[in-house]
């Protein structure tokens, strides 16, 4: 059974590896070029003289570098087959459509539609702690569903449906957009999450 992941725990961790790798890698290049142009400065006049080849050295870094691209592409590829596991008894599921320049939002367990447009975005809620599968597709042009705060962004396309799944782990108020460039109401194009728990998601469905 696929176990659906936290999203913001999946990519901090990976993000976390990168930023190492880019530490390390810069003190590495500043300590090389302050160390050629402390010990082979001109001197009187003069300019050092050439070194031999460094075989051994080139190639023990060349195998170092090979090593470190292996490890992130297979780290990157890990969380993202994670990230993209969809469980087979999910049973909260929201269909999103994105269309110029608005969102709807239905969940087809109860019937419930939410709509809203440029000028009224609307509002998804969503229980805590659980898995949701979403399924997206875009009437017109190409959308983004993107929601920073739990750093999960999605294409909507409209000749395909997309589905995945997300699992928010507290409760909140979060901001949600568009990222893909879609028209002259782009900027305008958002919507908000309202993460509870599952009791207060229950109530506001039938609230509808």
């Amino acid at each position: 059974m696929l176990v659906a992941s936290d999203t913001r725990a999946e990519f901090g961790s990976l993000f976390s590896l990168y930023e190492w790798v880019m530490i390390v890698t810069t003190v590495i290049v500043f300590a090389t070029v302050l160390f050629a142009a402390v010990r082979y400065r001109r001197r009187d006049g003069r300019v050092a003289s050439a070194k031999s080849e460094a075989n051994v050295a080139e190639i023990v870094y060349t195998l170092i570098l090979v090593a470190v691209v292996v490890v992130l592409t297979t780290r990157t590829f890990t969380t993202e087959n994670r990230v993209d596991a969809i469980a087979a008894n999910v049973e909260q599921r929201v269909q999103v459509t994105g269309f110029k320049w608005g969102w709807q939002f239905t969940y087809p367990a109860s019937g419930v539609t939410v709509v809203g447009d440029n000028e009224r975005p609307p509002t998804l809620h969503l229980p805590v702690g659980e898995p949701i599968v979403f399924v997206e597709r875009s009437r017109d042009v190409v959308h983004s569903f993107w929601i920073p705060a739990l750093r999960f962004k999605r294409d909507l396309w409209p000749d395909d449906k997309t589905q995945f799944e997300l699992t928010v782990d507290r409760p909140g108020v979060y901001a949600g957009r568009c990222a893909e460039f879609c028209g002259l109401h782009h900027t305008d194009m958002s919507f908000t999450v309202v993460a509870e728990s599952r009791e207060r998601f229950d109530r506001w469905l039938r609230a509808q």
